[in-house]
């Protein structure tokens, strides 16, 4: 049967002893539903496409079924240590086998082949790979992703798209000390002092009798002034030498 008209699920898989099986319209490499063993070997693959790769194996993902391969080709002769790290996805392999083992990793592979035929977990080889793969603490994993996303909403529940560059400024340079947050376009601190457009000292109001009203007056009056002359040290800095003529 000529290969090339195979389907990428077909081919045969080799196993380690030399004997061929017939791969299912489904991968399941020659009777093992996981190629865990071939981890930390190094394979000879042919994909549907008749491209050959070969390298060792540094992880199989059986959630996405994909291999991980370190190419014994090296990109960049000047530079040996670097390496490509291929990712091939089992669907689109036609052939694999093992072409080359260190004498430990062959005694992993038989344990774990051993293990796999009287229906045991596998998980062996693992501790062979190089660069070693620690374990994963999902817990921590889930707790880091949640504490991502706590800290960008809070990020976009302070920026106010409808508010201008200077008044999202004046909220930035406020919030790094005191509690503030946005009401429509007003900026709302301490839960008690307004600031409301143009954002000046006598634009700020408090519903009560607020003690930090007078204080956040001079904030914003002294915020407004640092923005002013940031404003004027920038267009100073843009502006032509005396004496220079425009045009030609």
């Amino acid at each position: 049967m000529d290969k090339r008209n195979q389907s990428p699920g077909a081919g045969n898989f080799q196993r380690p002893g030399g004997h061929e099986q017939p791969r299912q319209s489904s991968p399941n490499f020659g009777g093992w539903q996981s190629l865990d063993w071939v981890v930390g070997l190094k394979v000879k693959i042919t994909t549907a496409l008749d491209d050959v790769i070969v390298g060792s194996v540094y992880t199989y993902c059986s959630q996405t079924n994909t291999l991980a391969l370190i190419e014994d080709e090296i990109p960049n002769p000047s530079k040996p240590e670097l390496k490509n790290l291929r990712i091939v996805k089992t669907s689109f392999i036609r052939d694999i086998a093992v072409v080359g083992r260190k004498t430990e990793d062959k005694a992993v592979a038989d344990q774990l082949l051993q293990q796999q035929s009287n229906g045991r977990a596998a998980g062996g080889p693992f501790a062979k790979v190089q660069p070693a793969i620690g374990p994963v603490q999902i817990e921590g994993v889930v707790q880091k992703m949640k504490s991502a996303t706590r800290s960008a909403g809070q990020s976009l529940a302070q920026r106010n798209v409808a508010v201008t560059a200077e008044a999202q400024e004046l909220f930035d340079s406020l919030s790094k000390t005191l509690p503030i947050r946005w009401v429509n376009k007003s900026i709302l601190v301490l839960d008690e002092v307004m600031i409301d457009p143009p954002y000046t000292p006598d634009s700020c109001h408090a519903e009560t009798d607020s003690p930090a009203l007078a204080r956040i007056k001079i904030v914003v009056e002294g915020e407004r002034k640092r923005q002013d002359a940031q404003r004027r040290a920038k267009a100073a800095s843009n502006a032509p030498p005396e004496g220079e003529r425009k045009g030609g």
